[in-house]
């Protein structure tokens, strides 16, 4: 059997990653009599032996193979390379530790948007029930802020929660920003937030991001994975009042996806990631061999913002498609189809923004979903990804996992955050 995971060791703590070696790459890889094969591990059965067939037909082991135009595979890298999100993960860790730069007129600018003058719709009342005015939130929001930026702003940052002790005006201001995040998502939708959320880095520079990527990456891998609530303090209710807001912090790794990245490579099949998290946060995690992963740095994409003088700015660089829907074909056709004239081979998806970047190859031969509650546009692929379980060659597989632990699970189904039992789409 190849080189895998049986060679090497690999672990869901950063203590036994710091030890593990770098994983093969296809460019010094000596060809075998037979094909490397995946490890079992967790896969779901059916969906590993299919990923396997598809790796052996197309691979440099067949006579398929066409070096001229290397296949590749497509990947999503939250909560499909990984469990969990990397940029909710550095909010979260922003937010805890105030780690926000920017003077207050200038953070205003962030908040404010597009939302309605009117009131948030439902679920986003007070805890008391009472409508929430979402221009008297961001004023709130803006004064925590200010309150803030005079009380810390001379520290260093990240603040260390030592530094913060237990201050209101901070309890109040990651409360507020988490609720109006998910205001933001429900009322404009997923690409809405998600670019509002990467806007927040501005002011860092790409050194600061990936500190503060790493910190958080250590942070999210050694907390539970537990739903975690952040409320006002009552003397801290401002003109919008107390509210308050409950997110799931979750990061785990995925030794079946690092083994994945390793065999792919071994037959000759190149991991492409595409993702709307902030490409230089997502290429820290894939490409290093701290983690376990070690893509090849130039076949990372994901959302970028422009630089001044590296600083970054709160605008998205204006040449490059965002990696969200229709964004993420786009790119996949500008820099990966451009140069290699044929579609992917396989895709591998998670993220709620990949159901364009599904139907937009109907050449590509599989695509493996992760089995987990999903946005309208993606649950159609799910369904039929599970209608197609009993066929012997399905062009869509699942793979389960259990969200309570952040681990796969060897079946299709899941078992969702605060259930025991697996379910399918």
């Amino acid at each position: 059997m190849p080189s895998s995971l049986t060679r090497r060791s690999f672990s869901f703590g950063l203590t036994g990653l710091l030890a593990a070696p770098a994983f093969a790459r296809a460019s010094s890889f000596t060809p075998a009599e037979t094909p490397p094969m995946l490890e079992t591990l967790k896969w779901a059965p059916k969906t590993r032996t299919r990923v396997q067939a598809v790796m052996s037909e197309y691979g440099q082991y067949s006579e398929k193979y066409d070096q001229a135009h290397r296949p590749y595979a497509v990947f999503d890298w939250d909560e499909t390379a990984i469990v969990g999100n990397v940029q909710e993960t550095l909010f979260h860790y922003m937010l805890e530790h105030f780690s926000f730069l920017l003077p207050a007129h200038e953070f205003r600018h962030l908040i404010h948007t597009h939302m309605p003058e009117k009131a948030l719709p439902a679920p986003f009342t007070t805890i008391a029930g009472k409508p929430v005015s979402q221009p008297l939130l961001v004023e709130d929001i803006l004064e925590d802020y200010r309150a803030l930026q005079a009380r810390y702003g001379h520290l260093p940052h990240p603040l260390s929660l030592e530094d913060l002790d237990n201050d209101p005006a901070h309890q109040a201001f990651r409360a507020r920003m988490i609720f109006y995040y998910h205001s933001l998502r429900t009322v404009h939708g997923g690409e809405e937030a998600q670019r509002w959320v990467l806007r927040l880095l501005a002011g860092q520079t790409i050194t600061d991001v990936l500190a503060l990527t790493r910190a958080a990456n250590e942070w999210g891998l050694g907390q539970s994975i537990t739903p975690i609530t952040w409320r006002c303090p009552p003397d801290r209710a401002g003109k919008s009042g107390v509210v308050e807001a409950t997110f799931v912090q979750a990061l785990r790794l995925t030794p079946e996806m690092a083994d994945l990245f390793q065999i792919l490579q071994e037959h000759g099949i190149d991991p492409v990631v595409c993702t709307s998290s902030l490409e230089d946060c997502t290429a820290f995690f894939a490409t290093s061999a701290e983690y376990g992963y070690n893509i090849p740095r130039e076949h990372i994409y994901g959302a970028r913002l422009d630089e001044h003088k590296k600083v970054l700015l709160s605008t998205e660089s204006a040449k490059y498609p965002f990696p969200y829907g229709s964004g993420k074909t786009a790119i996949i056709h500008k820099y990966v189809i451009a140069k290699r004239k044929r579609p992917p081979l396989m895709i591998f998806a998670g993220e709620e923004s990949s159901a364009h970047l599904l139907s937009a190859f109907p050449e590509t031969a599989l695509c493996c979903l992760i089995n987990r509650k999903q946005s309208d546009s993606m649950t159609p692929f799910l369904k039929e990804a599970s209608s197609q379980r009993s066929s012997a060659t399905p062009r869509l597989v699942l793979q389960g996992r259990d969200e309570n632990t952040g681990e796969w699970i060897p079946e299709e189904a899941s078992i969702f955050l605060g259930e025991t039992e697996p379910r399918l789409p």
